[in-house]
């Protein structure tokens, strides 16, 4: 199957409207609110994952990843609301939007939109794009590409809770009112999706090798490399003020954006240079699964 310079044009437009979207609610908040931009982006980003993911996946397949992603998201994120495990004690407030149970309904595919990301970022670092990996991808793969998604929620989640109250931490947490369970139950989550996908794919026929573009393995980099960006911008754009989390403890925004812009620049944005690199050293080839 060979990826047309159509779907990669597509792509990078997919790309570059969400760049619009939220450079705009940064600094023109009024046209567009940063809650509007959050669906808007998850929008887009959902889109680009069914785009890109199909080229080597397969409708199908893509179509399984993302069943998969808010499955699993939507009964672990349910089972810590009830029970505390594996996120910690916490709950969603109205301004997620409508929820099934008591999960937001836009949260199931932001969990399955970044790791979509971080998943073809893993597979570019053990050489997905370049020749056919070696024995113990179908382990290695989900497991770092988990430690990937978590990044981004090490940046994200702070902000989430602390300054735009979507979610409410019962006891805070020292990660500027996160607990640190939150991001060991990332980890567990994103892991249980990945596996779970791997061992789909290592159960059906391999499909056709991908003639793919160096763009197309390019494209994720650059989309999770302005991700992480967001954060450094933010930081320098952000009034000082003083913040309370939902257990009563308080922080400065000024801290909170800075500690969250040098979190992204030594783990999200230094995971897509990586990758970035590798892929303008290596020629990429045609590979089956």
């Amino acid at each position: 199957m060979r990826t047309s310079d159509k779907t990669i044009a597509l792509l990078w437009t997919i790309i570059g409207l969400w760049l619009l979207v939220t450079l705009t609610s940064f600094f023109v908040p009024a046209t567009v609110s940063a809650n509007t931009a959050r669906y808007i982006n998850v929008a887009l980003l959902t889109a680009f994952t069914f785009g890109h993911g199909a080229q080597r996946y397969g409708a199908r397949g893509i179509v399984v990843y993302f069943v998969i992603a808010v499955v699993v998201t939507n009964v672990f994120e349910n089972l810590s609301i009830v029970t505390g495990f594996p996120f910690g004690d916490y709950h969603h407030t109205a301004s997620m939007g409508p929820q099934i149970v008591h999960v937001p309904v836009i949260v199931g595919p932001i969990f399955a939109v970044a790791g979509y990301l971080a998943w073809v970022l893993a597979g570019i670092l053990l050489g997905d794009a370049f020749k056919r990996p070696g024995q113990g991808v179908a382990l290695a793969r989900p497991l770092i590409a988990a430690f990937i998604t978590t990044t981004w929620d090490l940046c994200v989640d702070a902000i989430g809770g602390t300054v735009n109250r979507d979610w409410v931490w019962a006891d805070g947490g020292p990660w500027f009112g996160v607990p640190w369970l939150n991001f060991f139950g990332w980890m567990l989550t994103m892991w249980v999706i990945f596996q779970l996908f791997a061992a789909y794919l290592a159960r059906r026929a391999p499909p056709a090798p991908l003639a793919a573009p160096r763009a197309y393995w390019l494209q994720p980099v650059v989309y999770w490399l302005l991700i992480g960006l967001q954060f450094p911008l933010l930081a320098l754009i952000v009034p000082a003020a003083t913040l309370t989390d939902p257990a009563g403890q308080v922080w400065q925004s000024r801290d909170l954006f800075t500690s969250m812009a040098l979190v992204s620049c030594f783990t999200m944005i230094f995971t897509a240079l990586l990758a970035g690199m590798l892929l303008a050293r290596d020629t990429v080839s045609e590979r089956g699964a």
